[in-house]
């Protein structure tokens, strides 16, 4: 309060830029010492050497009156206890200078609410999200793996997952997985994820009801059903996760009431923006970030609100960023076209400053704009063409390289799925190292041979770090099938690892042998070497065929061809015996090689058929 006088007055101090250096709302820690500085004027000039008193309220001070300097100013140090202020008085006039006091045991609470807040949001939306993709994980990748290219359905797509899954970096994680495996392509996968940044935005919406009271029956509720051993399970951490978001929501609100009278935050935007990025970054969802936003709701305006909304919507995309280093080159190109995409969301909502900024914003008008942002996704869908173009052109693909990342153990549906592709592209290793392998016997060709060898030390490693990460995942919170999908992958590399062995140990060693002592088969034993091998190269690949999608069927057509595969093996070494009984020479020098051959080719037979019995479920 300022009185003035017609001739002498009392007034709160301000230096030469105008600024107030009063101490009047100056934040300030109960018990800290404040300088509080009034300043006495008479026609607009100072008053030199005129007695100020001070009087204090809720508080100490370390003179009770002071004289005032050249400037007119005259200052005293202030140790406020709650809520103290001090009183100046020339003449019977007076002002009263407020600080900000804010008291120690309220920032305690409120950095323990924060700290505690922030650990409950990630804690319930870990929750809701293992919940959401362990009731439907598997249902949502068929779905994705029907998906057209119409860029419509796509979008469409990408919303509902998003909203099922309740985030949108969960959904770009799966669509890397479905990318690698080439189920989906770039420009689909980017169109999904605009859908999926609009999708997203739903689980923010729900935080910003007003059901926060209503948090403990959802963690009563979600805790009872968690404990059960059916579907109601995977509902109940759904609930569960909402309730404590719900209650480290009120809980930041609760302290942080103490404060709304007190002051309102004024931090420069650009660090709020980037801190935004940062927070995001190391939360892995946007929804944390404006959950604790919504939080802080009272104490912040729109200047300062609109920062940490767009700079949680870059910040979320850098999560599969980092996720697509560790992919082929096509996830990399998926990571970078999707940052690209957010940025491009943020840089055309500039629009969004243009609102009143002093306005404080209600809970819903953060989950209104975090909305709006994202609703550019549907609008830029002609641009992710020349994006996907783009981002194809600086990214070239490479033939072989899953990556087995514990990222993403905690969905086990997109974890098997990875384990999944690693059985077929070894497969695939092993196929070309079959069909080399007649190459080498025909053409006695030592550099390839040395190339098959090393193509079997590939193998090996995909198993190793298969069953490593395989062991992991089956310590995870997995259904009866998704443990058997798993422990069928297992066998199913297993079974691999036998024929690179094979491949690589025997066959080559035989390869070897023949190129050393130059060999040579007799015309018709080197033909009926050639079709057992077309024999045994169309079983491996009728298997690959069936591991591409565990076809049960494929997989039993094959087993019926053990018999025929026997009569032929039989057939093939009474032929050769017969060779030997008329003394053909090439056929006594290779007699032992030759039936070794056709030995090792049966022998990947057994563990072609093995692998089919392992897809039926009778291995």
């Amino acid at each position: 309060m300022i009185l003035l006088l017609l001739s002498l007055s009392i007034v709160g101090a301000t230096d030469p830029y105008g600024d107030v250096v009063s101490g009047e709302g100056k934040l300030i820690l109960s018990g800290n010492p404040i300088k509080i500085a009034v300043q006495v004027i008479e026609e607009g000039k100072p008053v030199v050497n005129k007695w100020v008193y001070f009087r204090a309220h809720n508080g100490y001070l370390t003179y009770d009156s002071v004289l005032s300097d050249q400037s007119g100013f005259a200052c005293v140090e202030f140790i406020p206890l709650t809520n103290g202020w001090v009183e100046g008085i020339v003449n019977g006039e007076l002002i009263e200078i407020h600080p900000s006091v804010l008291p120690k045991d309220t920032l305690i609470k409120l950095i323990l609410s924060v700290v505690i807040g922030s650990v409950l949001i990630l804690m319930g939306l870990d929750s809701t999200n293992k919940g959401f993709s362990r009731l439907s994980g598997e249902r949502i990748r068929q779905t994705l793996w029907k998906m057209t290219n119409r860029p419509i359905f796509a979008y469409l797509t990408g919303i509902f997952l998003a909203i099922f899954l309740e985030s949108s970096t969960l959904t770009g994680l799966m669509l890397l997985g479905l990318l690698e495996s080439s189920l989906i392509n770039l420009t689909t996968s980017l169109i999904v994820l605009a859908g999926a940044s609009l999708g997203s935005t739903f689980t923010v919406q729900i935080i910003a009801t007003d059901i926060i009271q209503f948090s403990p029956v959802f963690v009563l509720i979600g805790f009872l059903l968690w404990q059960s051993k059916t579907k109601w399970s995977y509902i109940g951490r759904i609930l569960l996760g909402f309730g404590l978001i719900f209650f480290s929501i009120w809980l930041i609100r609760e302290s942080i009431k103490p404060l709304l009278d007190i002051f309102t935050l004024d931090v420069n935007p650009i660090i709020l923006f980037f801190g935004s990025i940062i927070l995001t970054f190391i939360f892995h969802s946007s929804a944390a970030t404006l959950g604790l936003l919504i939080g802080f709701i009272g104490v912040l305006d729109f200047s300062q609100a609109l920062p940490i909304i767009l700079g949680a919507n870059i910040g979320t995309t850098f999560t599969i960023l980092l996720g697509s280093t560790r992919t082929s080159s096509e996830g990399r190109a998926m990571g970078m076209g999707y940052v690209i995409l957010r940025t491009i969301f943020v840089i055309l909502s500039v629009y969004l400053f243009f609102l009143p900024r002093t306005l404080i914003p209600t809970s819903r008008d953060i989950a209104n704009i975090h909305t709006f942002v994202n609703m550019w996704g549907f609008a830029l869908i002609p641009f992710v063409y020349p994006l996907a173009f783009s981002m194809n052109k600086m990214f070239k693909r490479k033939l072989f390289g899953v990556k087995l990342d514990t990222m993403y153990l905690s969905t086990p549906s997109i974890a098997i799925s990875k384990c999944h592709e690693v059985i077929r592209e070894s497969m695939e290793i092993v196929i070309n190292m079959f069909k080399a392998t007649l190459v080498v016997f025909k053409k006695n060709n030592n550099a390839l041979r040395k190339v098959v060898i090393r193509r079997d030390d590939e193998i090996d490693k995909m198993q190793e770090e298969l069953t490593t990460y395989s062991s992991r995942l089956l310590g995870e919170e997995l259904t009866e099938k998704e443990s058997n999908k798993c422990v069928t992958i297992l066998k199913i590399m297993n079974e691999i690892e036998h024929i690179g062995d094979l491949i690589s140990k025997n066959l080559m060693s035989y390869a070897g042998k023949k190129i050393k002592k130059a060999y040579f088969f007799s015309d018709e034993g080197f033909g009926e070497i050639q079709e057992y091998h077309r024999s045994v190269l169309f079983n491996i690949e009728e298997t690959q065929a069936a591991i591409g999608s565990m076809d049960k069927e494929v997989a039993s057509v094959l087993l019926r061809k053990q018999e025929e595969s026997k009569e032929k093996i039989n057939r093939f070494r009474e032929s050769h015996l017969s060779r030997l009984k008329v003394g053909k020479p090439e056929s006594i020098d290779t007699s032992t090689l030759h039936l070794d051959i056709l030995n090792d080719f049966d022998r990947i037979n057994f563990h072609i058929y093995n692998i089919a019995r392992a897809i039926i479920g009778k291995l």
